[in-house]
């Protein structure tokens, strides 16, 4: 993993109340995230990284890793 992605994967931990070890090639709409957690979790990443992350863009992102590689080739 890369650095940018164990800080993101820990920052998903810390903040997504999964009970578990996150899977994190599954789609994000089969796991137990709820959409106000997803909602704020994209707050908090856009905070962190320092980017904005429009809503249509959100569309094409399935996974959390997914998720990980859009913010990181935004965050350049």
């Amino acid at each position: 993993m890369s650095p940018f992605e164990t800080r993101f994967f820990a920052l998903a931990q810390e903040n997504l109340d999964l009970g578990r070890d996150p899977d994190w090639d599954l789609k994000i709409s089969e796991s137990d995230i709820s959409s106000m957690d997803a909602v704020a979790f994209i707050k908090l990443v856009s905070h962190e990284f320092g980017i904005e992350i429009p809503a249509e863009d959100l569309a094409d992102v399935e996974t959390m890793r997914g998720l990980a590689k859009y913010v990181e080739g935004r965050a350049g």
